[in-house]
């Protein structure tokens, strides 16, 4: 296992094509806030937003209410969507992809943006709960990377339903002033020198990482008997447990507070915000490898201002919001536009300037039996 900080421009290890990532490392200190790695019923899901068919609508006002992952309307680039357009963005935060679609199922009219990753989108489409999208009224988002735009994820039948916000990995996160040597492996998690002081994610990419952690290789498609052995771990892992963190803010809110030293992240705006506040926090992937995801923005079929949320994409697809968007999270820009304007270093750590290496990654995918996953998470928890 090996850190890989941007600053010292080393390079990242590359997994074989559709595999989970290897031994790379993530650290981001000072190079873009932050570190990066790595979601019913509806209307008819080929409704598509019309106002013009050349060019964002530009007759929009009022609000559009985003549910979405933090970071993905940061004032840094939603203030001057405001003053432009006159469109107010209030957001809705948050913890997993299960709870995006609850909150969406629950109150269908009430988003109209949302960011569901790739495990997840497809289910919002099978559901009828999406909208088409037109990347006539979308002209910046026709520059993101191919591979994200003809995804199954989000491209069906040949309709586009999705647009892509951000990709990377789930990382390992740790303490580096209090934990010597760095972290290598998922295993140190389990490490009796860390009771009390572990902390990871209440999700179902906990299952994907244990089960990767096992050796597992069919990690969407896990039988039952691996399920148990996953549920078995994590439940051996109770004594290490300070809590089970939601929200990017509630992870580093608990490193903070010195209530935890390690853990599992999604990386991004946790390393950023507690970087920002002089903390000596990392971010590795483990010798055992990483999954990786991609998020996108959806438009809800029974939106109340899709035109307006159609402009929002555009908007965030202007290659200074993609820039400023790099700075802030730290996660994987998606447009080409924007990587001319990103650091050296940035570049290098998501090797922008090598189309095979995110098309390799093992990208979350569509899970057969969900339900199954959730109710071992559920069961861990309970334990």
């Amino acid at each position: 296992m090996t850190d890989i900080n941007p600053n010292e421009a080393d390079s990242r290890l590359i997994s074989t094509r559709r595999t989970a990532l290897k031994q790379g490392a993530v650290g981001a200190a000072g190079v873009f806030g932050g570190s990066s790695l790595l979601a019913a019923c509806g209307s008819d899901s080929s409704t598509t937003s019309t106002s013009s068919s050349a060019g964002p609508p530009t007759n929009i006002s009022g609000t559009i209410n985003a549910l979405c992952w933090e970071g993905y309307t940061d004032p840094a680039w939603t203030k001057s969507f405001t003053k432009e357009t006159g469109v107010k963005v209030k957001s809705t935060f948050i913890g997993s992809n299960d709870e995006l679609v609850a909150k969406l199922r629950g109150a269908p009219d009430q988003y109209d943006l949302v960011s569901p990753s790739s495990d997840t989108t497809n289910i919002l489409i099978d559901a009828g709960q999406v909208r088409t999208i037109d990347l006539n009224q979308v002209p910046n988002a026709k520059t993101t990377m191919k591979f994200f735009q003809t995804a199954p994820a989000v491209n069906v039948d040949g309709k586009l339903y999705g647009v892509p916000v951000a990709w990377g990995f789930i990382p390992l996160i740790y303490d580096a002033d209090k934990i010597k040597p760095a972290p290598t492996s998922w295993n140190d998690l389990w490490n009796s020198e860390y009771k009390d002081k572990v902390s990871v994610w209440q999700d179902i990419a906990l299952i994907y990482t244990t089960a990767i952690q096992l050796g597992y290789k069919n990690i969407f498609t896990l039988n039952d008997s691996q399920l148990e052995a996953i549920k078995k771990k994590l439940i051996e892992q109770k004594p290490n447990i300070r809590k089970y963190w939601t929200t990017a803010g509630e992870l580093a809110n608990l490193f903070a507070n010195n209530e935890v030293t390690i853990g599992m992240s999604f990386g991004g705006v946790t390393v950023a915000q507690l970087q920002g506040e002089g903390r000596n926090v990392q971010e590795v992937i483990p010798t055992e490898g990483a999954t990786s995801w991609f998020d996108n923005w959806m438009i809800p079929a029974k939106s109340k201002n899709p035109d307006a949320a159609l402009a929002y994409i555009n908007y965030f697809h202007k290659p200074d919001n993609q820039e400023e968007f790099a700075k802030v999270t730290g996660y994987g820009i998606t447009n080409e536009n924007a990587f001319d304007l990103v650091t050296p270093e940035y570049s290098k750590v998501y090797e922008l300037d090598n189309p095979d290496f995110i098309t390799s990654l093992d990208y979350w995918q569509a899970v057969p039996r969900r339900q199954k996953y959730l109710d071992v998470l559920n069961a861990v928890v309970a334990a």
